[in-house]
């Protein structure tokens, strides 16, 4: 069986990831369960003449040095990111399988803070979650919103791109980032070419945040990514990335660049909906004046408690969420653990 024909058998069965390892069965992932797909093995010498077709020379090269290499494939239909990576026994590849085009905001159910963020708004945007918890399906699908509502230059940083965009009312411009080039170049040439939004991946360190602040301050949109779970914990963690006698100084600048964290957690559907897979459920901490003085303060703690109460102004917590899906049957109770 060659690699095309798992692709379409995994999404045959609605997986959303598919494992490929070294002498053993290919398991997908389905409603957020790994199962074993009834197909054969997909021997090393397939995988070897599959990569040598695909990948550029530079990535085959990588490969063959047993670094990790990620990158992403598409096709008429669909799109795939790859991730193919060392192992004591060989090669093995984790595929993420995507639609061509991201679902709407409506589809994902987003938050209004999302589906009203201008592209024209100056000022940062974290969207938190953990890894596979959706957080650039929820920014794909934003880009896609506001190319048919806005007149925007967008710049995007990826690594690698996942969705092809072609320009609407916004001017779109996609970067894929590679080994040799980091997200703080590449954000800090981004400044450069006039973009009123810049949507970007993890802030992973001090210099990407340092960045990300910065484009922030000078009169841009900065949407980027940030692993936590929750929003309140994404506010903390950026800061603590900061050494201590810099975080004052920090807090100042957060409180007033900040428009809002969303993060976002997965959660299994009734069975009767979106054939018993997942959706998302959400929490949104937007920067009201209230907000900005508790990070200033250093009173992160006090946080969810504003959330909670702050419905006029499109914050809620995820256990607000929850509720709803409850009561639209689109879900069922309890919470899981570490959704509240």
């Amino acid at each position: 069986m060659d690699f095309d024909a798992i692709l379409q058998a995994a999404r045959t069965v609605h997986a959303s990831d598919i494992h490929l390892c070294p002498n053993q069965p290919i398991r997908v992932r389905v409603a957020g369960r790994l199962q074993s797909l009834d197909v054969p093995i997909f021997g090393i010498e397939s995988l070897q003449d599959w990569l040598k077709s695909n990948l550029t020379e530079q990535q085959y090269a990588a490969w063959l040095a047993r670094v990790q290499v990620d990158f992403a494939i598409h096709d008429v239909e669909s799109a795939a990111r790859l991730s193919i990576y060392p192992t004591h026994d060989g090669t093995a590849v984790a595929v993420r399988l995507l639609p061509k085009m991201p679902p709407t905001l409506a589809e994902l159910g987003a938050p209004e803070f999302i589906e009203t963020l201008s592209p024209t708004r100056h000022g940062l945007v974290l969207v938190t979650g953990a890894t596979g918890s959706g957080k650039s399906t929820t920014m794909a699908s934003w880009i896609a919103h506001v190319n048919r509502l806005y007149d925007a230059h967008i710049l995007t940083l990826e690594d690698p791109i996942e969705y092809f965009f072609k320009s609407d009312r916004c001017l779109i411009r996609q970067t894929e980032l590679d080994k040799d080039t980091d997200y703080n170049t590449a954000l800090r040439d981004a400044l450069r070419r006039d973009p009123d939004a810049i949507v970007m991946g993890e802030l992973r360190d001090l210099a990407s945040i340092e960045m990300a602040l910065r484009a922030a301050e000078t009169g841009h949109l900065v949407i980027a990514t940030l692993h936590s779970s929750n929003a309140v914990g994404a506010v903390a963690r950026l800061i603590d990335v900061f050494p201590s006698e810099s975080k004052s100084f920090v807090r100042h600048v957060l409180s007033n660049v900040l428009l809002g964290v969303v993060a976002q957690r997965l959660v299994h559907c009734n069975t009767n909906v979106r054939n018993g897979g997942r959706i998302a459920t959400y929490e949104v901490l937007t920067c009201t004046a209230a907000v900005k003085n508790l990070i200033k303060e250093a009173k992160e703690a006090q946080l969810s408690a504003v959330m909670q109460s702050s419905a006029a102004h499109q914050m809620f917590t995820f256990s607000q969420h929850f509720q709803k899906l409850l009561d639209a049957h689109l879900v069922e109770g309890p919470m899981p653990i570490g959704s509240s």
